[in-house]
């Protein structure tokens, strides 16, 4: 058995596999099942990265690829995640009203306010590569969700009255 890098280890362990595979199994269908795993993988692998620690994105890559591979087949991988994710088509998945609860619940160490926040930086860096401009239906759900934030956000400072 090879060794696993300790990062690469501690992303994608037995227990996360487990969560990732039981949110798959609350879609409806095979097309939302995929895309909640999508979604859920994607997630929370972003959510990994954003350390300030040097990560060695080939082992934690190889990692990721090999559990979608198994998952979904041959074609995908964890950049065709990313890629999905910033799309029109996780629309489908952000807005199913079961998906943030169950993944909220099962990803309780993600909280939904780093969500839109995850979803920027991937599309931003997707985009980028592309050469497309960021805006679309995935900037508008990212900006819905930081205005429905921004009153809660402003009440929680205000000044308790006497």
């Amino acid at each position: 058995m090879k060794k696993k890098s300790y990062y690469s280890h501690l992303l994608l362990d037995d227990a996360v596999k487990e969560k990732v595979l039981t949110i798959m199994m609350f879609g409806n269908n095979r097309a939302q099942s995929v895309g909640y795993f999508r979604v859920t993988l994607g997630l929370y692998y972003l959510s990994k990265i954003m350390v300030e620690a040097e990560l060695d994105f080939k082992m934690i890559d190889r990692e990721f690829n090999r559990f979608v591979y198994r998952t979904l087949g041959g074609g995908h991988s964890i950049t065709s995640i990313l890629q999905y994710m910033s799309s029109k088509q996780v629309l489908l998945v952000l807005e199913s009203a079961p998906f943030i609860s169950t993944f909220l619940n099962y990803f309780s160490e993600v909280p939904f306010r780093n969500i839109p926040i995850l979803l920027s930086i991937n599309l931003s860096v997707s985009k980028k590569i592309s050469g497309l401009p960021s805006a679309g239906p995935v900037q508008d759900w990212i900006l819905r969700q930081e205005c429905i934030a921004q009153p809660v956000g402003e009440a929680q400072h205000l000044p308790i009255p006497n």
